[in-house]
């Protein structure tokens, strides 16, 4: 498991549980504004090489790195939403391994931030860093605050035992 889902998981786990609601128009608004064409974008594609892939450091480009982001973060949502807002009752691999499965766009795009962050960080970087920072808290927090994905995660937990 992905130390992000784990990082998810169990915040989703400890959250104090909510009241079950279903989604209001504006969320399933929401969820279809967040459905997005995926863009040709170098830190976006799926890796190719050995070992399972590898990724392109030789299409690292500063200028796609905020639309990758803001990308990935809606692809990501936007698949945590039809996680949580399936019909079906609630099962360890249609919640935990989709949620698992879920964001592998955004994770290829961290492995790029990651290595700008730490080897590569530039005055150009660092702007958009400053940019993306409250984005990417508010992007987490809806992950974090989702009731029904909880509600869901909940229930796959009370169930361990079937």
């Amino acid at each position: 498991m992905r130390i992000g889902h784990l990082v998810i998981l169990s915040t989703l786990c400890f959250v104090s549980a909510c009241a079950e609601r279903t989604p209001g128009a504006h969320e399933k608004d929401a969820a279809e504004e967040r459905s997005v064409a995926r863009p040709d974008n170098a830190l976006l594609a799926e890796w190719s090489g050995p070992y399972g892939g590898v990724p392109a450091f030789d299409k690292m480009d500063l200028a796609v790195l905020k639309p990758a982001l803001e990308y990935g973060m809606q692809a990501q949502l936007s698949e945590l939403d039809a996680i949580a807002g399936n019909p079906q009752p609630a099962t360890f691999e249609n919640t935990i391994v989709a949620m698992e499965k879920a964001g592998q766009d955004l994770d290829r795009v961290f492995t790029y931030y990651g290595i700008w962050r730490a080897n590569l960080s530039s005055p150009e970087f660092r702007e958009i860093q400053q940019e993306m920072a409250p984005k990417l808290s508010e992007f987490f927090s809806r992950i974090n605050q989702n009731e029904q994905l909880y509600a869901r995660v909940r229930a796959v937990y009370e169930a361990r035992e079937d």
